[in-house]
């Protein structure tokens, strides 16, 4: 099984403070025993590298960046121009939400890759059809 992961995610796994941090500690330890591979995109890892050098320090957001890039669990793929494409129609289209491009990107690259479901805490993404780890 493969399941992306968002922003949100990351950032209550290295944030104790974060609302959801026990709720994603539960995730991560069912996540590693059943052995899911995640899959998340390089928008998510700029979006969460800044927000963990904000909520955090320079030094946590270069560990985690470290860490997220030399992982074997973990594949980043990279938003193309055609994928960028498909995102921001997509993100013109619902003007009524308050979805960011990013959020678009990762619906778009959901779709792309047939993936289901998604380690989020970000309510847009059961909003577009998504399951929530």
């Amino acid at each position: 099984m493969k399941i992306f992961v968002d922003t949100g995610a990351w950032l209550a796994l290295h944030d104790k403070q974060d609302q959801f941090h026990k709720q994603a500690i539960e995730a991560r330890e069912r996540i590693e025993k059943e052995k899911i591979e995640l899959i998340t995109s390089d928008f998510i890892f700029d979006e969460s590298l800044t927000f963990i050098r904000y909520r955090a320090s320079h030094d946590a957001t270069v560990l985690f960046g470290s860490s997220l890039l030399q992982s074997s669990i973990v594949t980043m793929i990279s938003v193309d121009k055609d994928l960028l494409h498909l995102a921001f129609e997509l993100f013109r289209k619902y003007k009524d939400q308050d979805f960011s491009l990013t959020d678009c990107t990762s619906f778009v690259l959901m779709k792309r890759l047939k993936l289901t479901t998604c380690f989020t805490f970000d309510s847009h993404f059961s909003h577009m059809g998504f399951s929530m780890l």
